[in-house]
C-alpha cells in the first residue's frame, strides 16, 4: 500500500507544527528582534502594521500548543486559511 500525497503532506505539517511547538520560545524572540528591527528600519511608519503581524505568528505558534492539536483559529472540517463549514 502506497502513501498519498495528502498523507505525506499531512505528516510534514505535523512534524513542522511539533518543531514550532518545540521552539516556540525561541520563535517568540526570533519575532520580537524582527519586529526591532523592521520598526527601525521604517523610522516607526509601520510599527502598528508591524506589532499587528508580531502578535499574529505569537498568537498561531501558541494555538499550535493546543491540547486538541489543531491551530489557533481552526475548527474541525476547517482547515488553516478556510472558513468553517456552514
Amino acid at each position: 500500500m502506497t502513501v498519498g500525497l495528502g498523507d505525506t503532506l499531512k505528516g510534514f505539517r505535523k512534524k513542522a507544527e511539533d518543531a514550532a511547538v518545540e521552539h516556540k520560545d525561541q520563535i517568540h524572540e526570533t519575532v520580537q528582534k524582527a519586529e526591532v528591527a523592521a520598526d527601525q528600519r521604517t523610522g516607526g511608519k509601520y510599527h502598528d502594521q508591524i506589532q499587528q503581524a508580531a502578535g499574529k505568528v505569537d498568537t498561531f505558534v501558541e494555538g499550535l500548543d493546543a491540547t486538541d492539536g489543531k491551530a489557533a483559529g481552526e475548527e474541525a472540517g476547517g482547515g488553516a486559511g478556510k472558513p468553517p463549514a456552514s
